[in-house]
C-alpha cells in the first residue's frame, strides 16, 4: 500500500525493520521519466510504499538512508551530525514545492578525434 504522509510512512518503515531486522528489505527507484521517487519496505508480511515527485522529499530520503544504515550496523546515530531535515510544509499542493529535476532528454553526443595520415620520418 502507498502512504501519502512522510512521517507515517518512516514511522512504519521503522517499526517493519524494528519486528524482523533480518529480514526487512529497504528498496528505492527514481522513474526519470516520470519523476518520481518509489520507496519500498518490505518483512514479507507487511509491505509499504512512498512515491513522491517533490525535490523537498529528497532531504528526507536521504535522512532515513542515514537512519537505516545506522542501524543495520547496530551503531547510535552521531548526535552532533543532525539528521537532514526538512520543515513540514503546511499545504499539501504539489504545485508548492519544487519537482525533482528530469533526466537530460539528450544522451551527450562523443566527439571522436580524426586520424591524420602523416608519416613519421621522411626517406
Amino acid at each position: 500500500m502507498y502512504i501519502t504522509n512522510w512521517d507515517d510512512f518512516q514511522k512504519a518503515a521503522e517499526d517493519i525493520f524494528t519486528s524482523s531486522p533480518d529480514n526487512t528489505r529497504y528498496v528505492h527507484a527514481f522513474h526519470g521519466s516520470q519523476g518520481e521517487l518509489v520507496l519500498k519496505v518490505t518483512n514479507d508480511q507487511m509491505i509499504v510504499k512512498y512515491k513522491t515527485n517533490q525535490a523537498t522529499d529528497l532531504k528526507k530520503f536521504i535522512g532515513m538512508n542515514e537512519l537505516f544504515m545506522s542501524k543495520m550496523q547496530n551503531k547510535a546515530m552521531d548526535i552532533d551530525e543532525p539528521v537532514a531535515e526538512v520543515p513540514a510544509t503546511t499545504s499539501p499542493n504539489p504545485a508548492d514545492s519544487p519537482q525533482i529535476p528530469q533526466g537530460a532528454s539528450t544522451a551527450s553526443k562523443s566527439s571522436k578525434k580524426k586520424k591524420s595520415n602523416k608519416k613519421k620520418g621522411g626517406k
